[in-house]
């Protein structure tokens, strides 16, 4: 289906507008803001505290000349985009929204039914500064022929939705995935490291895609013991600062399935609210649920990573270094299409496109 183009210049622009409504959400000040902070604990369960992380530390509020620059350039071009959304991360309206209004001159946004709080605020936001990058929410799906649909969820709901859209329609699935850690054993700032580490881990109660569930180890026994150790004095002290929020039974029946695991087949250290595994010598990686739960797992060499994680290689979206890391090169060839992020900002990768790299499904 033919349809007019926007220029760059109204594509950039429709970003920046998206952009700069967000930043009334962060603004515990602004009305917008503070009904999104009444709202959002009840809609997704997270603590005050971790819903104040959300909308201050990882809720995009500026785009970088050549990030907006990628980011139009990833989003295509289409009559229509359908957005459909996830209810794990609510923040990621933000980014969904600005890739869809820089494809588009039409957008229509479904919130999921567990979140449907940050969309609509987003909308007034835009609105009521008067912006061209005005979308719709909606809980219908009705594509046309030449409609993209972002969809942002489960591969259950990507093959359903997939199958469902008529002949003609562009189906851009944005999958489940999570994030990795990788740290040098043998250094003196393996507590700081953990630190940081930490607050990757503890934002959206790690049921975000670019949540890290692993961390490797290179070097000793005692290099892991220590890391490990560390890492859950430091979740420990997460909690008192950013509590966790509420578990789904589901997720309680395999925090309890992990910890037994790993007390049978390593080590686990066990905080209030969270966990540490620990794997010493492993031929298989233990992926731990969300909730604030990390498999520490000790490697010789990086080249061992890509064996270990198996058939979790796809759905790597990201690798966290310590910013002087000489492997970044070598892991983004291992894992490619994952992010390399330093540790403490894995949960805050630049706004140039989709939140992940790996190839859509």
């Amino acid at each position: 289906m033919s349809h007019v183009e926007l220029s760059r210049e109204d594509r950039e622009r429709r970003v920046r507008a998206v952009v700069a409504a967000a930043r009334r959400l962060a603004d515990p000040r602004d009305p917008l803001g503070v009904e999104a902070r009444r709202a959002l604990p009840g809609a997704t369960g997270l603590s005050d505290a971790s819903i104040e992380l959300s909308l201050t530390q990882h809720l995009e509020t500026s785009v970088t000349p050549d990030g907006l620059a990628k980011l139009v350039t990833r989003a295509g071009s289409a009559p229509r985009v359908h957005v459909v959304l996830s209810a794990n991360v609510f923040t990621g309206v933000v980014r969904a929204v600005a890739l869809a209004v820089a494809a588009a001159p039409s957008v229509v946004v479904r919130p999921s039914s567990r979140e449907a709080v940050l969309a609509p605020l987003l909308l007034r936001a835009i609105t009521e500064q008067g912006a061209e990058a005005r979308f719709e929410v909606s809980r219908a799906l009705e594509p046309a022929p030449g409609d993209h649909v972002h969809v942002y969820g489960r591969r259950e709901t990507i093959a359903a939705i997939t199958a469902s859209c008529p002949t003609g329609v562009t189906v851009r699935g944005h999958g489940p995935g999570f994030g990795v850690a990788v740290v040098t054993g043998a250094t003196a700032e393996t507590a700081p490291l953990a630190e940081r580490l930490s607050w990757d881990i503890v934002p959206f109660d790690q049921r975000g895609c670019l949540s890290p569930r692993i961390a490797f180890v290179e070097g000793s026994a005692e290099d892991a013991e220590r890391f490990a150790s560390c890492l859950a004095v430091e979740l420990d002290q997460r909690e008192k600062q950013v509590p966790r929020g509420a578990l789904s039974d589901e997720e309680r029946r395999d925090r309890s399935l992990y910890r037994q695991t790993m007390q049978a087949v390593g080590q686990c250290h066990e905080g209030a609210t969270s966990a540490v595994g620990l794997d010493l010598d492993p031929c298989a990686i233990f992926l731990p649920p969300a909730g604030r739960h990390m498999h520490v797992a000790r490697v010789a060499n990086v080249g061992e990573i890509a064996r270990l994680l198996g058939s979790h290689r796809d759905a790597i979206t990201c690798i966290g270094v310590a910013v002087e890391s000489s492997h970044a090169a070598r892991l983004a060839a291992l894992l490619p299409g994952a992010r390399i992020l330093p540790l403490g900002n894995m949960q805050c990768p630049p706004l140039d496109g989709p939140v992940d790299l790996r190839k859509m499904l």
